[in-house]
């Protein structure tokens, strides 16, 4: 009998996973590279097989640096194979078979505390460099912040401050947090030398603020170690100082529909910081940088502010002081007029002739002339 071909015009409605990788390796594994890993699955049963790293990230809604991230994860298990081209650019995922792979070795992507073994961080500038392509295209892109490996995340996570702060952030933040947000954190606890209660702080303002980001609250955390922040008190006060200083000179302004730029907070924190002025002294130069420009200038409010300091004023006594003495000189010594204009359209020797004279004369002549005329 002749063989007879079978055809399927339907497409892939369903993805294989293998139940080794369900019983031995996602119990392990952090959520998100959980659905990486079966999102790549899906893809292998699609016609078209060619998918961008940037299209998985747009995917999840995440970075090209935590996908890589998972890849790297997988690629240690052996269930994945990661290809690049001779720039170093991601260029093929090859799905191992996951019965091959070792699955007891496996590190846990989210780590859990071991408290029986002694482990020592490698001190910053002289972690061990990249031994495989993977580490280097890792490397490559991140944003210049310290990774931390496996082993290192388990010496912190061992720690029951620790634990409690990334607890709490996932209250916080009302999710699970990535390995990307863990080596975060861990830089701002290990790297910025911040306390976890300080970090605490930080994330309950800037999540009251709405800024849920964790690259929001990265620029808070490098503010505090700049300014040698590093108890509760000093946290709470700088929050609570920034906050009100921030929404006391956006009403000051008039400022809706939108929230300061660098460049302008940048301003505040040199009225308040370096020259230690109050938040009232700042608003009355707002209220007069728009009395004079009519628009939110923070040039010529700094212009204030810069006059102020380098004149001793500091309080709102200073500055009524200062306004007296001022309008005392332009009293005392009233403004001259101004010098002529050498122009010579306009610089001539104005004539002092009587007019009206001129008219008599001229009147007197027209009447001679018509009697001699007669």
């Amino acid at each position: 009998m002749a063989n007879i071909t079978l055809y399927n015009d339907q497409p892939a409605s369903a993805t294989f996973v293998p139940n080794i990788f369900i019983d031995e390796y996602m119990t392990q594994a952090n959520g998100e590279y959980v659905k990486i890993y079966l999102y790549l699955l899906r893809n292998l049963n699609q016609s078209a097989q060619n998918v961008s790293l940037s299209a998985i990230a747009d995917h999840f809604d995440c970075t090209e640096r935590d996908i890589l991230r998972a890849l790297k994860y997988w690629e240690k298990l052996r269930l994945f194979r990661l290809e690049f081209d001779e720039d170093q650019n991601l260029a093929g995922i090859r799905v191992l078979s996951a019965q091959s792979a070792i699955a007891p070795s496996m590190p846990s992507a989210f780590p859990a505390a071991d408290t029986q073994k002694k482990e020592t961080l490698t001190p910053v500038g002289k972690e061990s460099k990249p031994t495989n392509v993977t580490d280097r295209f890792i490397q490559s892109a991140s944003d210049g912040r310290r990774t931390y490996t496996m082993d290192e995340m388990r010496t912190f996570v061992s720690r029951e401050n620790v634990r409690e702060l990334i607890f709490i952030t996932e209250q916080y933040l009302g999710r699970t947090l990535t390995q990307s947000d863990l080596n975060t954190i861990f830089f701002w606890y290990d790297e910025l030398k911040l306390s976890t209660e300080v970090i605490e702080v930080i994330i309950e303002n800037c999540v009251a603020k709405g800024k849920t980001s964790l690259h929001y609250m990265q620029k808070v955390a490098e503010d505090f170690a700049a300014r040698n922040i590093r108890t509760v008190k000093e946290a709470k006060t700088a929050m609570n100082q920034g906050s009100s200083l921030y929404y006391a000179v956006l009403k000051a302004f008039g400022i809706r529909g939108r929230n300061l730029v660098p460049e302008e907070q940048n301003f505040l924190k040199q009225w308040s910081d370096r020259m230690g002025f109050s938040t009232e002294i700042i608003e009355e130069a707002c209220s007069r940088t728009i009395r004079s420009t009519h628009e939110a200038n923070f040039a010529y409010a700094n212009s204030i502010l810069k006059k102020w300091h380098e004149n001793g004023v500091h309080t709102l006594d200073d500055i009524a002081k200062s306004d007296s003495i001022y309008q005392q000189s332009q009293k005392s010594n009233p403004q001259k007029s101004a010098a002529p204009n050498n122009n010579r359209f306009i610089n001539f020797q104005q004539r002092d002739n009587d007019y009206e004279a001129l008219q008599k004369q001229l009147l007197q002549k027209s009447l001679l002339n018509k009697k001699t005329q007669s």
